[in-house]
């Protein structure tokens, strides 16, 4: 598997199949997951699919490019776009550059000197925004952050986490508080804060990943929840709102109110995660059904994509088995199905904010 995952739209077969066989993909650290031949198409398979890069015609039947990256904007997917057109037609580029996933805009006929630099240029801002979301800490934060968990005087998430899993939303509430408490009284910054807070709900997150009825849960992206609060006490507010929600999915948790179709999705996924050719296609053929129909219903039933909840159940494993010192970031990242260390290692950074290393280390310090 390669590092960086593209597709691509054109209703011109000629340049839909050259860019996809003829651009040295694997040089820049990536591969063609996909084609459509418009803008419809390319919607369906990407809202139920994470991609990264996205190069797409301006002028295509149905849906033209631009509309395609207003429906990715509206349905909250964000992968960075490349606009192709042969109309050298300036107002569409400016209103497709004003978009903030829209990353730049080439002419046909394409010339592939300039694709390079483009694709070159898109490799790097793609590489470096990974995991960029996390609010950042200085050396001096992380090392507070560490000492005081060790003494005791933060709790640690897992110890909220574990009340959630008890079902006992007072004592998870209280041990919040608490912290919360000690964190305003010890001026941590608000970096600080939210992180602790973007942690405990990934936390959660992990906690109810595998219950079939958690919608409420899944369907948030606690990362820009957090960072679009303008307090510290709507952090609080936020925080406290998804412990209680998480705890009333922990007290139906037998209800697995599902269709059979993604009932047995979610079995096989959780059985099988580790496997390198686990696929959404190869899902799909399992259980006899379209690719399509098994994207739109997994999201409609359990509020997640097929693919992060893939990617999420592989990272929850790999924090287990990254706890063990003694297993290096390959043979972990091979362990929960990453054939390439180097896309385990971004997926796992997206996910937790830190590198497989740096989430080593940080275990070493807190033990």
């Amino acid at each position: 598997m390669s590092n960086i995952r593209v597709y691509i739209v054109d209703d011109e077969d000629i340049v839909r199949d050259g860019l996809a066989r003829y651009v040295p993909w694997y040089d820049y650290g990536m591969e063609v997951v996909g084609t459509a031949e418009n803008g419809v198409e390319a919607f369906e398979f990407l809202k139920c699919t994470e991609v990264d890069l996205v190069i797409s015609d301006i002028y295509m039947p149905h849906m033209d490019g631009l509309e395609l990256v207003e429906n990715l904007k509206k349905a909250g997917r964000n992968p960075l776009v490349i606009l192709v057109s042969g109309h050298s037609d300036f107002t569409y580029a400016q209103r497709a550059i004003k978009s903030k996933i829209v990353f730049e805009y080439i002419l046909k006929p394409i010339n592939f000197e300039e694709l390079d630099k483009v694709i070159a240029a898109a490799r790097e801002k793609i590489l470096k925004s990974s995991g960029g979301d996390f609010p950042a800490l200085n050396s001096d934060e992380w090392k507070k952050l560490a000492q005081d968990e060790k003494s005791g005087k933060l709790t640690r998430q897992t110890e909220i986490v574990n009340e959630i899993n008890k079902c006992n939303n007072s004592e998870a509430i209280r041990k919040f508080r608490k912290t919360w408490e000690y964190m305003q009284n010890n001026e941590f910054s608000v970096n600080m804060i939210s992180r602790y807070c973007i942690e405990l709900i990934m936390g959660i997150v992990e906690l109810v990943l595998e219950q079939r009825n958690s919608r409420e849960v899944l369907l948030e992206d606690p990362i820009s929840e957090i960072n679009s609060r303008n307090s510290v006490e709507e952090i609080k507010e936020y925080t406290e709102k998804m412990i209680g929600t998480a705890v009333k999915v922990m007290e139906r948790k037998n209800n697995k109110d599902l269709s059979p179709i993604i009932n047995a999705a979610l079995d096989f996924i959780n059985e099988n995660y580790g496997r390198h050719e686990q696929t959404l296609n190869s899902l799909a053929d399992k259980l006899n059904v379209s690719p399509n129909y098994l994207c739109l219903r997994f999201k409609e039933e359990t509020g997640i994509n097929y693919t992060k909840y893939l990617n999420s159940m592989r990272v929850k494993h790999a924090k287990e088995l990254l706890k063990d010192v003694r297993l290096k970031v390959y043979m972990v990242s091979d362990m929960v199905g990453f054939e390439d260390t180097r896309y385990f290692s971004r997926i796992f950074r997206t996910y937790t904010g830190y590198t497989p290393t740096e989430f080593q280390k940080k275990e070493a310090v807190r033990k």
